[in-house]
């Protein structure tokens, strides 16, 4: 294990309570839909077994398992599958967790060995090449179902940060670009990618202290120092705060939903 995976593992580790946070907010519409559309294509039918890679906490795995589906969860962070396994544990029906980074697997490993009717991986930058394109379509009976944010604002966000003189680069990636690099790596390993957009607007709460800890932790490399921004960030967030001493930072995304039928290359 190289010191590069080490790094992307701790990354994940610190992010697991904030995505545990999010989880006991339970769905939101955004999420229902995708459910939705599973169904709706086909994707779930009674007694399907579903992988999902890069799982996080367990957000879509615990709903699967709700109704029924056979769940494998799999992420690079022990401490996402450990809050993962907690909030799994009250469902009897078959689900197991594993931990891996995937772009060491060869799908074959026993957890993967029985197959599945249905793979995902949501916002995960578990799968992003051809080489885990391929590997998650190999052990996918028919479904695979990628999802990439293609377009996001948060204009608070962005103006705290280029008050504090960050330019604006280092805080946007090229999310079009990324999508494009999927979208043309299921192509290139012998997939035909379907592709919807779907609009994804959210806004979260927070008091001054946890923005300014939000965006150092985010949004600054190691090298860059980030507490050193911390003082200054938290006042500005003070001076945006409202009469009950919190922020409001509002998110609007589109996100790029992107899913091939396997049978369709075999």
């Amino acid at each position: 294990m190289n010191s590069q995976i080490l790094s992307e593992r701790d990354r994940w580790n610190q992010a697991a309570l904030d995505y545990q946070t999010v989880f006991r907010l339970g769905l939101n519409g955004y999420n229902a839909s995708m459910l939705k559309f599973w169904h709706e294509q086909g994707m779930l039918f009674p007694g399907a077994r579903v992988i999902d890679i890069g799982c996080g906490v367990g957000k879509y795995g615990t709903c699967l398992a709700k109704l029924g589906y056979d769940v494998t969860l799999t992420d690079i962070s022990d401490e996402m599958l450990r809050h993962a396994k907690e909030n799994m544990s009250e469902f009897t029906t078959p689900w197991i967790t594993w931990c891996c980074d995937f772009n060491d697997v060869n799908g074959t490993e026993p957890v993967f060995k029985e197959g599945f009717d249905l793979a995902i991986s949501t916002m995960s930058p578990a799968v992003h090449d051809i080489a885990t394109v391929r590997i998650m379509s190999n052990m996918t009976r028919k479904w695979c179902f990628l999802t990439r944010f293609c377009k996001w604002e948060q204009p608070l966000r962005d103006l705290m940060m280029q008050e504090s003189g960050v330019h604006p680069r280092q805080i946007v990636n090229d999310l079009e670009g990324d999508c494009d690099t999927l979208i043309r790596s299921v192509r290139e390993a012998g997939y035909h990618p379907q592709v919807k957009q779907v609009d994804y607007n959210w806004a979260d709460r927070r008091s001054p202290g946890q923005m300014a800890e939000y965006l150092c932790r985010n949004y600054f490399q190691e090298e860059e120092n980030p507490q050193q921004y911390y003082p200054g960030l938290l006042r500005r967030a003070e001076s945006y705060a409202d009469e009950k001493g919190m922020l409001t930072d509002a998110v609007n995304t589109k996100v790029c939903w992107i899913y091939w039928n396997t049978e369709e290359n075999r």
